[in-house]
């Protein structure tokens, strides 16, 4: 398949209160569609990994709202409606908007079905 929409992805993520995450891989990529809801904060997800955040690397376009990435090592950076971004590993999300994005993760390095990739 070479386009993907939420009717055509598995629906990988539903948390109430939080957002969904639906996903497909293709060429070596998992693609994710996320819709996140204004407040959600990842720390408490993703408290039981290697310093208390997401290791993995993503790529992606933010179709909506406003995310505040912190970084382990102290930098912090905005990602806004209209960006193009790259999401080091050892990060956690603050979802400042209700947020939408279009991510990409490597597939050998996107984390199970059930876990959370932003």
């Amino acid at each position: 398949m070479g386009s993907f929409t939420r009717d055509n992805t598995e629906l990988a993520v539903d948390i109430a209160g939080a957002g969904r995450q639906h996903r497909a891989e293709a060429g070596g990529m998992t693609i994710a569609l996320e819709r996140w809801n204004a407040g959600l904060d990842t720390a408490e997800w993703f408290a039981g990994l290697p310093d208390g955040a997401c290791q993995e690397p993503h790529w992606g376009y933010c179709v909506k709202g406003r995310a505040t990435m912190r970084y382990t090592d102290g930098e912090v950076e905005v990602i806004a409606a209209g960006d193009a971004y790259y999401i080091r590993p050892g990060h956690n999300a603050h979802l400042d908007e209700d947020t939408e994005f279009v991510e990409f993760t490597r597939a050998d390095e996107a984390p199970g079905i059930n876990t959370v990739a932003i």
